[in-house]
């Protein structure tokens, strides 16, 4: 009895030795050691305006661990897609609301910074050599930009944002001995991970342009004149805007305005300002962020808008022959 026990004790031993015989050994070479991004701030951006560029940098620590030999290595630096999968352009969020932007190796925006693993198939490429039990520190840029013409983009609230976690960045070493790096991705990942967030602000903004209005010539003493002439207003995608109109020789918030004549001319001839082809509703300057006021209201598309201003000459035109005139300042509150 004693001796079949051994016996079976001897064999479960030389099994156990085989099973720690069979498991791989790590084979030494070149590895990293860790790698970071900095954040990828647009900041404020105009979603009315052309592209915003902007820049990161991911910084790596690498050695060869192989004491005795000199080994090269391709180290890829992957981004995918946080969720997976890929998007082109990328894409930041703001609750419902997107905002578009693409990740870059190079500063002429021509080369998308990917995966390996899907989606754009572009990772970042450093080669190295490293003598034996050498250890190497670097640096490369990302370049990000966001594409201008999101004319729909919708400002205020919380910042868009674009989160790369762990899983969604990764590092691969394809090693070999010797001088020459491999050149390719075709290693496996080795556990080091930069994770990163891509953010920005989208502010809200109101750009205004006015063509002059001209009220014509008239005889001295003559019938008094009208005429109209547009404003073009682009706003912000769902922005609320409202538009006073403040004539500048005499301040007047009602839309009533006085032109001047040139040089020594002390006569001056009367207008008023519509927001109406019929001339019955005035056009002033009381309105505020909040309300028109007398002014005229409206909401940002994010593509120019098209408003007419009325005049017409409201005083005596029996004054000295000159031209007259007047600067009307266009007051968008938003």
């Amino acid at each position: 009895m004693s001796t079949r026990l051994l016996h079976c004790l001897a064999i479960l031993l030389l099994l156990g030795f085989a099973l720690l015989r069979a498991a791989p050994a790590h084979a030494a070479g070149i590895t990293c050691t860790s790698a970071s991004m900095t954040a990828v701030s647009f900041g404020t951006v105009n979603p009315l305006s052309s592209q915003t560029p902007t820049t990161a940098t991911l910084s790596y620590t690498c050695n060869n661990t192989d004491k005795k030999n000199t080994h090269s290595a391709t180290i890829c630096f992957s981004i995918g897609e946080p969720g997976g999968g890929q998007t082109n352009p990328r894409l930041m969020t703001s609750g419902s609301n997107t905002l578009q932007f693409q990740l870059y190796q190079n500063s002429s925006y021509s080369k998308v910074w990917g995966s390996q693993f899907f989606g754009s198939i572009t990772p970042l490429q450093v080669n190295l050599t490293l003598a034996g039990d050498a250890t190497t520190s670097g640096v490369a840029t990302l370049y990000a930009q966001r594409p201008g013409g999101q004319t729909t983009a919708v400002p205020g609230g919380t910042a868009y944002t674009d989160n790369y976690q762990n899983g969604d960045t990764a590092v691969t070493i394809n090693d070999v001995q010797g001088g020459t790096a491999p050149g390719s991705c075709s290693g496996t990942a080795i556990g080091v991970y930069f994770p990163f967030l891509v953010s920005a602000t989208v502010q809200k903004t109101c750009t205004v342009s006015a063509n002059n209005l001209s009220l014509g010539a008239v005889a001295a003493g003559g019938a008094p004149t009208s005429g109209s002439s547009t404003l073009s207003v682009a706003c912000t995608y769902t922005t609320p805007y409202y538009i006073g109109l403040a004539p500048m020789n005499v301040a007047s918030t009602t839309g009533g305005g006085t032109m001047k004549g040139t040089g020594s001319n002390t006569n001056s001839v009367t207008y008023q300002l519509y927001s109406n082809a019929g001339l019955s509703t005035v056009w002033g300057n009381t309105a505020t962020s909040t309300s028109k006021g007398n002014g005229v209201s409206g909401t940002g598309s994010g593509s120019a808008q098209t408003l007419t201003v009325y005049a017409k000459v409201t005083g005596s035109t029996d004054v000295q022959p000159d031209t007259y005139s007047d600067v009307v300042q266009v007051n968008v509150n938003y």
